[in-house]
């Protein structure tokens, strides 16, 4: 994949698995096919075609789920309504502190203060889906704003490999339905394999 290539294809695969981690909304359907077709486009090679075929096994399974039956899922896996804790935290420091990962979480806010990149509400930086947003702008921004690729690799390394492996094997257990662990596998796949790929040993 050439470096050209890599700055599109990658920050619209990881923005594809950070939406489908949004609470679920009627439009996401529309958003999500819209995202497929520019992955589509910008495809360059044979990873990039199987990344691809497993983000439209994603989409094909949010087009067959009820969307009342994914919201009470999306609850049910993400807030800590009617129990004590969520059963798969969404936000870093709850989810090490959880499943006892050894990974400070507030290095990654103090990133994103440092940066000027301070998305959603304060109490929820630390979400899953703000690390794959931010994960997205650093493929973007290597010209833009002279990011080095050794920047990118040790956000990788540093901020998620630690944590979200995991979490998608905690929400591929617990959900129950087909989406989210669906969504779960997926991601989990392209992290370790067509990410890693760019960064070796």
């Amino acid at each position: 994949m050439t470096d050209m290539q890599a700055n599109k294809f990658a920050p619209l695969v990881l923005r594809f698995y950070a939406r489908c981690l949004l609470f679920p909304y009627e439009e996401m359907t529309y958003e999500l096919q819209h995202i497929f077709r520019q992955i589509e486009f910008h495809t360059d090679n044979v990873d990039d075609l199987v990344t691809g075929h497993e983000i439209l096994a994603v989409v094909n399974t949010f087009q067959g789920e009820d969307i009342q039956v994914m919201r009470a899922d999306y609850v049910f896996l993400f807030s800590n309504r009617d129990q004590s804790d969520p059963v798969c935290p969404m936000l870093a420091s709850e989810f090490a502190s959880r499943f006892n990962l050894a990974y400070d979480s507030g290095v990654f806010v103090d990133l994103l203060y440092e940066r000027e990149y301070l998305p959603g509400d304060e109490d929820s930086i630390d979400s899953v889906v703000n690390y794959l947003e931010y994960f997205a702008s650093l493929y973007e921004s290597v010209e833009i704003e002279s990011i080095s690729d050794s920047e990118r690799e040790n956000f990788y390394r540093i901020h998620i490999l630690p944590w979200i492996p995991k979490f998608c094997d905690i929400l591929h257990k617990s959900a129950n339905i087909s989406f989210y662990r669906e969504l779960a596998g997926s991601l989990k796949r392209y992290l370790l394999s067509h990410t890693a790929e760019e960064f070796p040993g």
